[in-house]
């Protein structure tokens, strides 16, 4: 990089030239000048001290004004103006000019055998940017390329960023579309793909990384605006072709490693590729699954149930959980695991999670109308619903909507989601919070799960992971790391929740530890809201 940024700029090496024949001849100016036809298309100029410059000026003069040297050579030394002119092509000549020269009687030599090697040095150097841009940029999109990336980890300061998004993006089947319609349909895709990215991500640096695949970073922006557009690239694709790319992101503003956001983001990507491709397999079809789906929700299908909790002290409903299940014609209602990792897939989770949030607003509205006693009752979104656009506000509109008191309303949200490092969920959450809806963080003790997110993320409610939970009783370790969580959520006014209770003697040990509440099959399996109600509100 040293002897890149010793070389010196063309600029340089033409005043240098022109400054060496302005001392011999004593001149005023000395310009170098190549007109195509009578249009000035070069021009350099150099002059003595306290003489204003005159470039600009003569660039502007039409045809019939330009001074005598620009139009014929001047070789005769007494006159007080010189040039020199070289043809370069049929239409483009080249001047070397002395104008106002007070050393008369000079020997016009110097000028002619300097001539011809000012435009090949011109050429060279342009030449050399050329190949120094086409080293940095993409030759088809004139985006920035992988060599531009490896440069930007070597000599960017990283740690002076307040934060970073990353967007990994993929066209999916570009090779089909080369076979189908031919390369340059292939190349018109390419390119209309990496025009989208620069008119979303203006602040930011677009880069083709191969041939189908393409990488933004956005420095310095916030989480919100991030996404923001995020999701209006993707609209603005799906406009053009649904399913036309397999997008991916991710966000950092504390110990940014650039190196792991970037893989973060692809491999996000990656995964929505695989959907994409199993989808398209097996013949899957988002709008027919989405028209399913609706149809399904209007027609009742889907059965929000509810899971209690209990008050480890004192043994009573504290609030509840609500799930969702599906009522099969035949079979009754059945656990619709596999239908949601379908909806996962297809990106159309979200409608069913509102849905499940919108009819628990509408019972805890009910229940306050009714005179019923008053419990929080959360709601599971998966990752895909917190990383819609607009998400807390379509939330709010559902609670204003019921007229909902918001300290009955919970949100549980999991470090499990493989598409959301910690600070993208604690961004999301804050935006949920600040809706006065409570966030609980579920899973906590479960293979992905950290402690350092207690550290970043404000939470109203913790929920230790069964895996922990199944062991208590005869684990000295989990018994160690239970009462720990439990201090820390203390001292953070945030309470604790074990799920995946099945026994007595593990609620006498969360008891012991202090644990608030507890559920599990030692208490309820789901049930439906109605039986909810008899069992434990009607008392």
């Amino acid at each position: 990089m040293s002897e890149k940024n010793n070389l010196r700029s063309l600029v340089e090496i033409m005043n240098d030239v022109l400054k060496t024949v302005r001392d011999y001849y004593d001149s005023e100016y000395v310009y170098y000048i190549e007109k195509e036809f009578d249009d000035i298309e070069t021009i350099y100029e150099w002059c003595a001290e306290n003489i204003p410059w005159q470039r600009d000026r003569i660039k502007m003069l039409s045809a019939d004004q330009q001074p005598k040297w620009m139009k014929q050579e001047i070789t005769d030394t007494t006159a007080d103006s010189y040039s020199v002119f070289q043809k370069l092509d049929e239409d483009t000549t080249a001047i070397l000019a002395v104008v106002g020269v007070h050393r008369g009687g000079c020997d016009i030599s110097l000028m002619r055998a300097l001539l011809p090697y000012i435009p090949q040095a011109i050429g060279l150097q342009k030449m050399q940017k050329q190949q120094e841009y086409l080293s940095y940029h993409d030759n088809l999109t004139g985006l920035l390329n992988r060599n531009s990336f490896v440069a930007y980890m070597d000599e960017t300061p990283h740690d002076k960023l307040r934060s970073l998004g990353a967007l990994s993006l993929d066209i999916n089947g570009l090779k089909n579309f080369n076979k189908e319609f031919g390369r340059d349909y292939g190349d018109e895709v390419v390119i209309r793909v990496g025009e989208v990215l620069e008119e979303y991500f203006r602040g930011g640096s677009v880069y083709r990384l191969t041939g189908d695949e393409y990488l933004v970073l956005v420095e310095d922006e916030s989480y919100e605006k991030f996404t923001k557009q995020v999701y209006a690239a993707q609209r603005k694709l799906d406009n053009i072709s649904l399913g036309l790319v397999s997008i991916g992101y991710a966000w950092e503003k504390l110990d940014i490693d650039v190196t792991n956001l970037v893989a973060s983001a692809e491999n996000m990507m990656r995964d929505e590729k695989r959907k994409y491709y199993k989808n398209l397999k097996k013949g899957h079809h988002e709008p027919i699954i989405k028209e399913d789906l609706l149809n399904d929700i209007e027609n009742g299908n889907f059965i929000v149930c509810l899971v209690p909790k209990f008050d480890v002290k004192t043994g009573k409903v504290a609030g509840a959980e609500a799930v969702v299940r599906y009522h099969h014609k035949d079979l009754g209602i059945v656990n619709p695991a596999r239908y949601l990792n379908l909806l996962e897939e297809t990106r159309l989770s979200h409608h069913l999670d509102l849905y499940v949030f919108e009819q628990v607003c509408k019972t805890l509205h009910r229940w306050d109308v009714e005179g019923m006693p008053m419990i929080p009752v959360s709601v599971n979104f998966a990752g895909a619903t917190l990383r819609q656009e607009s998400i807390a506000d379509k939330m709010l509109r559902l609670i204003e909507k019921y007229h909902v008191f918001c300290e009955y309303l919970e949100v549980e949200v999991s470090e499990s989601y493989t598409d959301m490092n910690q600070e993208m969920l604690t961004e999301t959450s804050s935006k949920i919070r600040k809706a006065n809806v409570r966030v609980i963080l579920d899973h906590f003790g479960a293979k992905n799960s950290s402690f350092s997110i207690l550290s970043i993320m404000e939470f109203d409610g913790l929920k230790l992971d069964k895996s922990l939970i199944t062991n208590i009783v005869g684990n000295r370790r989990s018994r160690i790391v239970a009462k720990a969580v439990i201090d820390i959520c203390r001292q953070l006014g945030a309470y604790v929740l074990a799920s995946g209770v099945e026994t007595q003697d593990q609620l006498n040990v969360l008891e012991e530890l202090g644990c608030d509440y507890a559920q599990g099959t030692l208490f309820n399996k789901p049930i439906t809201i109605e039986t909810f109600e008899v069992r434990y509100m009607k008392e």
